[in-house]
């Protein structure tokens, strides 16, 4: 109990140096959105109703006929003349950079599980395009007029980004301020000027921004500054924080036009500058009651580009690796055995599958938590990070399963795109190293803790009494998930509690999930008491609670999302179950030993060490045989892929639909790779005239599949 009670100074220390610990931008970062069922988790307080009544609307008939047809136009279009005048055309008249308008403006109000459809069709296809598509609609000027615009500049400004008359972009980073929007140097000076013939107070900008998506073609910029008012025009105040506001890229003083070139891609994206530009007060997004308040605006918009677009993107990208390697694998073959039925292949292509069923259940939930109105902050880091990486350590499994067939560049090469654009999606919107080792957990403390907001506001508002009730529940919720943690893992699960009418394969994980979360938030009491004021340094420590908070979000979502598949899903809801708890035992040893009597750490937590085992060969070897046969169970998870007509994808899933058929003729007749063979066949009355005909058409199909592009020098 007297090692307990340290939390009491700790917590008064942290309130006592908070002002040097955590800047203004920090703080309201911490205090952006909602939080939801990572709260539950960091606590071990699971409401299993809080998790399982979250409702998944289907998509309406709007949405749904807006996918079947303007979609695949998009990507034909793109196909034939790449991301040219035409593209964007169409992509402003067919309403794409209207997506979460408002219909009163003449946008389309889609749901964001709509959005995230269409962004992860998009993806599919090219990122360029995607990109191009999902700026505007995301972290930009259209997404702030609308939660935090005028009247006027709704009414104003909507409907032409409906239109496309103005282009959007949206500038936050400059040379020496990306991801610290504290060390911003652009800047705003309030003023008077002449503008229009009329003395109008406004700002007096000056910025120097790079990395804007479509701020070579842009003609109105949203612009982040930080605010100055030396003669206090406005207030006694003379550093007034962050604001953002919308500058017309014709205006006197702006500099716009040049390019940067994104690794792997052709979308538009490009620097610019701004001096001494002068903008009325009317300029500023919400007028000027909302001066310095820019950063918190943003951060408040943060869930559409971490929790919408970039894990889209990346869920598409997991998908199409996956469905092109288990069709490459079955049509490819190798000492005359596809590839799918040698166990290295099996090794990458079930991970994948796994990896790609739980995004589909984190990005799922999430979504319908954003179209019920919740702006989860902490869930929206979490897809970031887990997506994107995760489409990293995926295309990587594909190349290796494609070999030397997507390593040469050309139209034939279905990978290649998504390959080399990975670093844009892992830097942008939060680059992963700070969102993992600071935000997730970092700000996850702050916002899911029980207690220790509480505390902190109580001891800065000096309301002893509040504060010595809020640390007496502190202390009995430590005692709790100490007794929690051991009770749980010497049980394996099966003292706590699971959600009833459940499957019954998934009660196990359930009662599972219950215990590595009594043991994170055992973990985090000990971590705060061991590193007190200086938690927030402890970069690599918050990863590691990082990385066992995903996996529990991960875990938590795939239950909910499962009781809707059928049992073709068991053997890979397993095989996912194993893994991710032996996975999770492996963290919790991991911060354990972080301890300087680790032993009793690992006691509490891991009181029979590590005794969940990964998944068998033996299932991955059942599993790969379901993902090449059972097309449904393929087709589930590879949803998100559009196919075109004619192009490369469709050619390979036509030769893995005649591959399917083929396999028994080959069991028969064995495997025949070149026409002359399979004529013989037929001349020597093997096969009939139409198994003649199957191995013929998938004899051409497959050659032309497996060469590669080539040139003249």
């Amino acid at each position: 109990m007297v090692r307990l009670l340290v939390i009491k100074p700790f917590i008064i220390s942290f309130a006592s140096n908070k002002k040097t610990l955590i800047s203004d931008s920090e703080k309201i970062a911490m205090e952006s959105g909602d939080t939801h069922w990572e709260k539950q988790l960091f606590a071990n307080n699971l409401n299993w109703d809080k998790l399982l009544s979250v409702e998944s609307k289907a998509l309406s008939d709007e949405e749904q006929d807006f996918i079947n047809d303007k979609v695949p136009k998009l990507c034909d279009t793109f196909n034939k003349f790449g991301l040219s005048d035409k593209a964007l055309r169409q992509i402003k008249s067919e309403g794409f950079w209207a997506l979460n308008i408002p219909k009163q403006y003449g946008g389309l109000e889609f749901s964001a599980k709509a959005h995230a459809k269409i962004l992860t069709l998009l993806s599919s296809c090219d990122v360029s395009l995607a990109v191009t598509v999902m700026v505007p609609n995301s972290l930009g000027p259209g997404e702030l007029i609308v939660h935090y615009g005028t009247d006027d500049q709704k009414q104003g400004l909507l409907p032409k980004l409906v239109t496309g008359e103005h282009i959007p972009c949206f500038a936050l980073t400059s040379t020496d301020a990306g991801s610290d929007a504290g060390a911003m140097i652009d800047s705003g000076v309030i003023c008077h000027q002449d503008y229009k013939g009329e003395k109008t107070l406004g700002i007096r900008l000056n910025w120097d921004k790079r990395y804007t998506t479509l701020a070579p073609v842009a003609t109105l910029i949203g612009l982040a500054f930080k605010t100055y008012d030396p003669k206090g025009l406005i207030g006694d105040k003379a550093e007034l924080g962050i604001t953002c506001a919308l500058v017309n890229s014709a205006l006197d003083g702006v500099s716009i036009g040049r390019h940067h070139h994104p690794i792997g891609s052709e979308f538009s994206n490009g620097p610019h500058q701004g001096k001494d530009v002068f903008i009325p007060m009317s300029a500023v997004i919400g007028g000027q009651a909302m001066i310095g308040q820019g950063w918190a605006m943003l951060m408040e918009s943060l869930s559409l580009g971490r929790g919408v677009s970039l894990p889209s993107l990346s869920l598409a990208g997991v998908e199409l690796s996956l469905k092109t390697s288990i069709e490459y694998a079955l049509i490819r073959k190798q000492f005359k055995q596809s590839l799918y039925r040698f166990q290295g292949v099996g090794e990458k292509i079930v991970p994948m599958a796994s990896d790609a069923l739980m995004m589909k259940a984190m990005s799922n939930f999430h979504l319908d938590l954003l179209d019920q109105g919740l702006n989860p902050s902490i869930s929206s880091a979490i897809l970031k990070y887990n997506h994107t990486e995760l489409l990293r350590t995926n295309i990587n499994r594909a190349m290796d399963i494609h070999g030397g067939k997507t390593v040469m560049l050309g139209k034939g090469n279905y990978l290649a795109n998504i390959y080399q654009t990975i670093p844009i999606a892992i830097t942008v919107e939060g680059a992963n190293i700070l969102t993992r080792s600071m935000i997730i957990f970092g700000q996850g403390l702050m916002r899911c803790h029980p207690f220790l907001k509480d505390e902190l506001t109580a001891i800065e508002t000096q309301s002893y009494t509040s504060f010595n009730k809020y640390l007496g529940e502190h202390l009995a919720h430590i005692a709790s998930v100490k007794a929690k943690s051991l009770v749980f893992a010497l049980s394996g699960g099966r003292l706590s509690n699971a959600p009833k009418n459940t499957k019954s394969t998934a009660q196990m994980y359930y009662q599972q999930l219950s215990s590595i979360s009594a043991s994170f938030a055992f973990l985090v009491e000990m971590v705060l008491i061991k590193f007190g004021t200086k938690i927030k340094f402890q970069e690599s420590m918050n990863g590691l609670f990082s990385d066992l908070l995903i996996k529990m979000y991960g875990i938590s979502t795939l239950l909910k999302y499962v009781e809707k598949l059928d049992n073709n899903f068991d053997d890979l809801l397993k095989w996912t179950m194993q893994r991710h708890v032996f996975e999770s035992q492996m963290l919790l040893k991991e911060i354990c030993d972080q301890f300087k009597n680790p032993w009793f750490f690992r006691w509490l937590v891991l009181p029979w060490g590590i005794n969940k085992t990964k998944p068998s060969i033996e299932l991955q070897s059942k599993i790969v045989n379901q993902l090449i046969n059972d097309k449904r169970l393929k087709n589930t998870l590879t949803d998100d892929v559009l196919i075109i007509k004619d192009s490369p994808l469709d050619e390979l899933e036509r030769a893995y639909e005649l591959a399917i058929n083929a396999e028994e003729v080959y069991k028969r007749v064995g495997y025949v790779d070149d026409t002359e063979g399979v004529d013989a066949l037929l001349d020597q009355e093997k096969i009939t005239s139409e198994e003649h005909q199957l191995l013929s058409n998938l004899t051409q199909l497959r050659r032309k599949i497996l060469a590669v592009d080539d040139y003249e020098n």
